[in-house]
């Protein structure tokens, strides 16, 4: 499997970047995870839009979610072109109700919510779902395939859950959306890069990514901050960079 990075920001991105999405590419499998804001015109840079199996969004948020009425867009017009046959499926959490019902009014979508279906299989791969903790509802992913484990963890506070979610994965990527100087006046529901390195560090995986970065903050911040607690192999998730899993 690869996972490329086509934006790592959020919830906003800075000039010429974009918000939280990513490929995973297995050949004949193409799945995009999350969906926001510039990600559909990054996603046409590594494959065309009729190439694409499968969206599965973490949560509803813009910066994940925000560019899904644009992707069905063309999904529409690509259909009545007759270039896609069908709906793409797309597997999202139930809540909230408004902003899925803006996906579910899309024709070019086969809306799944992800609360009815805790494990999906396609072709030689298993997808799994687990609830976290964030504002907003939203699931950490889990994809498995020929004894790889890669595991996103979408935006959340830190918990157990996630933990044992990720436990063991060979790629884990991890939002790290503040550092621990942001807590007290920005905390959000989001993990700092010192909790996303702790996570990591408990749950035992082998290769951390770090994303969902704040544009005005430097990079080597995060890292600074994770390696603190991490001493594995650590990378920021870098636009348009591939990872093989």
């Amino acid at each position: 499997m690869k996972l490329i990075v086509l934006g790592n920001y959020g919830p906003y991105p800075k000039a010429g970047g974009a918000c939280s999405g990513f490929l995973l590419d297995s050949g004949n499998v193409k799945i995009l995870i999350d969906c926001g804001s510039g990600v559909v015109s990054r996603l046409q840079q590594h494959i065309d839009i009729e190439d694409l199996s499968l969206v599965l969004l973490s949560h509803l948020h813009s910066d994940h979610a925000g560019d899904m009425l644009t992707l069905g867009y063309a999904v529409d017009i690509k259909m009545k072109k007759g270039s896609i046959a069908n709906p793409i499926k797309v597997y999202a959490p139930a809540e909230p109700e408004a902003e899925l019902k803006r996906i579910t009014e899309r024709k070019a979508f086969e809306v799944i919510k992800i609360d009815e279906n805790p494990e999906v299989e396609i072709g030689d791969m298993r997808i799994a779902f687990k609830k976290m903790k964030h504002g907003s509802e939203n699931f950490a992913i889990s994809i498995e395939k020929n004894n790889r484990k890669f595991v996103y963890s979408g935006d959340t506070m830190p918990c157990e859950e996630l933990v044992e979610f990720a436990m063991g994965a060979d790629l884990f990527l991890c939002e790290a959306g503040l550092l621990e100087r942001d807590e007290k006046s920005m905390r959000a529901m989001h993990l700092t890069a010192k909790e996303a390195g702790e996570t990591a560090s408990k749950a035992h995986v082998r290769r951390l990514l770090l994303t969902h970065f704040l544009p005005d903050i430097k990079i080597e911040h995060y890292m600074k901050e994770a390696s603190s607690v991490y001493n594995g192999i650590m990378e920021i998730a870098g636009e348009n960079k591939a990872y093989f899993i």
